[in-house]
């Protein structure tokens, strides 16, 4: 890859501070948590489910993390069939 180098006087960005990445990380937490907890509200569940699986509590929030598991580690494999050399553009000049 491609090596950055950055200057030792610039400033991070916001979004690189500990501050920023220890308060979006516990707002990540703190939703996921609530997400499965409602998932045991009566409100929040199907009154008529298609599936009996659709009962559990934390069906929808197991899914969807298995569905984006699934993704990412596809996507690892779909890299190296259709990915290209780093120096790709550099081949040609």
């Amino acid at each position: 890859m491609t090596e950055h180098h950055h200057n030792p006087d610039e400033k991070p960005g916001w979004a690189d501070t500990k501050g920023f990445r220890n308060a979006f990380l516990g707002v990540l937490i703190v939703s996921c948590v609530l997400a499965v907890v409602a998932g045991f509200v009566p409100a929040f569940q199907n009154p008529h489910p298609h599936f009996p699986q659709e009962h559990w509590g934390v069906f929808f929030a197991v899914w969807g993390f298995a569905a984006f598991m699934f993704i990412v580690l596809a996507g690892q494999h779909l890299r190296k069939l259709v990915g290209r050399k780093e120096d790709y553009y550099e081949e040609r000049e």
